[in-house]
């Protein structure tokens, strides 16, 4: 981690507009010679100097990245530039679930001389003059670091700014069903009068539901789903971020559609029956974590029209397993979330922590 931040650090100052464009005639052999041993394959597009180092942008492969060596030709770390439909599946899903209302502004990868490589990514919210984040990620897209807000924080206040006029409708809804079922929902309301005349203010603070009322999920949302499952029973409408999921079951299968508000399938997740495990996929689970137990195996499955418009070939059909596993001495059980590729290949852990339960 110390490695991860330092080169943070000589990340943020390399990035100035003051950089020295220099000519090759300029760059000693030893700078040139370490280049050349850290790189094989490469175009190079020009030489800077920046902060006392030397800076080589290259392309590889139409990749962008920009090279740092000390003056005797020692390799620093590498900056690559990396677009957001390139990121990795776990990388970018923990930002679109996590921070509704952001955008990223800057995506990068780092290889750093220690190997400590990494994903960087600086957010911020969407409009003009917003506070800057950043986030760390390990090349598996598991998160090691980041300034950011808190994501349940984050998705409170993205949906109280929303819509209004949805919010309290759905405010009205939640209170009168709080009334008649007990469910522990509390409504505040004060009413701030400033002076005589004037407008009452209220701030109204609610527990966002887990479930939504069909009326506030967008038109484009229902008849995009109505289209395919109009004859779907039971079906429960929750928000994750500002994307809209239904759940239900589809020939006794648990089944989630995860749609884009304006009413694009992003993904199919469907529970995977126990008589259905992948055999290689079981095999890996065992050597792994021969004393857990699965609580959750799906498998999730883009669809081919958003695939398109992502234009990003690691989007492709992934197993996702929740596991639980009791702790010695304890009563707790650890709770692993875990990811496969379509070829039952082990791609990490999903999430930044580990999750308990008493």
């Amino acid at each position: 981690m110390r490695r991860i931040i330092l080169a943070t650090l000589l990340l943020t100052i390399s990035l100035g507009l003051n950089a020295q464009k220099l000519r090759n005639s300029d760059i000693p052999q030893e700078v040139r010679l370490g280049l050349e041993n850290t790189y094989s394959d490469y175009k190079l597009q020009g030489w800077y100097f920046e902060t006392g180092q030397y800076v080589a942008e290259i392309s590889i492969d139409e990749q962008i990245g920009r090279v740092f060596l000390t003056a005797t030709g020692n390799w620093q770390f590498t900056i690559f530039n990396v677009a957001e439909q390139e990121l990795p599946t776990l990388v970018a899903n923990y930002f679109l679930n996590n921070y509704p209302g952001y955008r990223i502004k800057k995506s990068e990868y780092i290889e750093d001389f220690s190997g400590d490589n990494y994903y960087r990514l600086i957010i911020a919210m969407k409009g003009i003059g917003q506070t800057e984040y950043e986030m760390i990620f390990d090349p598996r897209g598991k998160l090691t670091k980041t300034n950011a807000p808190d994501p349940d924080f984050v998705k409170k206040d993205y949906i109280s700014r929303l819509n209004p006029e949805a919010i309290e409708y759905r405010q009205k809804k939640m209170a009168e069903r709080a009334e008649m079922d007990g469910s522990g929902l509390e409504i505040r309301i004060e009413d701030d009068v400033k002076s005589a005349g004037k407008k009452k203010s209220k701030d109204v603070e609610i527990d966002v539901p887990e479930s939504l009322d069909v009326s506030v999920t967008p038109k484009e949302v229902l008849d995009a789903f109505n289209k395919k499952y109009r004859r779907m029973e039971d079906v429960k409408w929750r928000q994750d971020g500002e994307n809209f999921i239904a759940s239900f079951e589809n020939r006794g299968i648990p089944t989630e559609l995860c749609y884009k508000p304006d009413g694009m399938l992003m993904t199919t997740t469907k529970q995977v029956e126990k008589d259905r495990y992948p055999r290689l996929i079981m095999q890996d689970l065992d050597e792994r974590y021969p004393d857990a137990k699965i609580e959750k195996f799906q498998k999730v499955e883009y669809d081919v029209k958003y695939r398109k418009t992502i234009t990003d070939r690691k989007l492709e059909t992934y197993f996702y397993i929740e596991l639980s596993e009791k702790i010695k001495g304890k009563k707790d059980k650890k709770y692993i979330k875990l990811t496969y590729d379509k070829s039952f290949r082990y791609q990490g852990l999903a999430g930044s922590t580990d999750e308990y339960e008493d």
